[in-house]
This record gives C-alpha cells, sequence and structure tokens, in this order.
C-alpha cells in the first residue's frame, strides 16, 4: 500500500482511520502507534505522510498544539503522536 494514499476515496480512507483507531484503543501513547499503522498497512515514510495529511484535511485526526510540519516529512512521521478527533469518531461509528 505504499501508492499514493491521498488518491484514495473517502471510504478506503474511512477503512484506514478504523484501522488506526483500533491502534489507538489498544495503546495509551499516541506517538507509538505510527510505527504499528506503517507496518500492518505496508506504508513507506511518504505514503504515511499522505494519510496523515489527509486525515487532517478531513479533520479525523486532531493535531492539538502540536507542529504537524515537524512530523509530516520522512523520518519523523514515525513519532507523529495520533489522536482521532471527534469528527473522526463519527466516521468510524
Amino acid at each position: 500500500m505504499s501508492s499514493r494514499i491521498v488518491d484514495l476515496d473517502e471510504e478506503r480512507l474511512r477503512k484506514c482511520l478504523v484501522q488506526v483507531y483500533q491502534f489507538q484503543a489498544g495503546n495509551c501513547l499516541p506517538d507509538e502507534i505510527m510505527p504499528r499503522v506503517m507496518k500492518k498497512m505496508g506504508l513507506d515514510d511518504e505514503a504515511a505522510i499522505d494519510l496523515i495529511k489527509s486525515f487532517i484535511r478531513l479533520g479525523w485526526i486532531s493535531t492539538g498544539n502540536i507542529k504537524e510540519k515537524f512530523f509530516l516529512r520522512p523520518g519523523h512521521i514515525r513519532s507523529f503522536p495520533v489522536v482521532i478527533s471527534a469528527r473522526g469518531l463519527e466516521k468510524i461509528r
């Protein structure tokens, strides 16, 4: 799944969000989720960045006070603290 995630339709993105949520539900530390998601989905850094950017654009992930630009680059995306927003939770349910 290392192809361009950004080209996915909303339904496929929603399915990816469900997988991210499952990792979030089973893990108490938000910055440990991305490595597991990337491994499970077979994503490289660029594809993971595209996925997270899509989630942010759709409002499905809350970025709070974090500096997105720091994490949204190769080598740093694995430390991105994933927090699914209320809007994202609505899409899951």
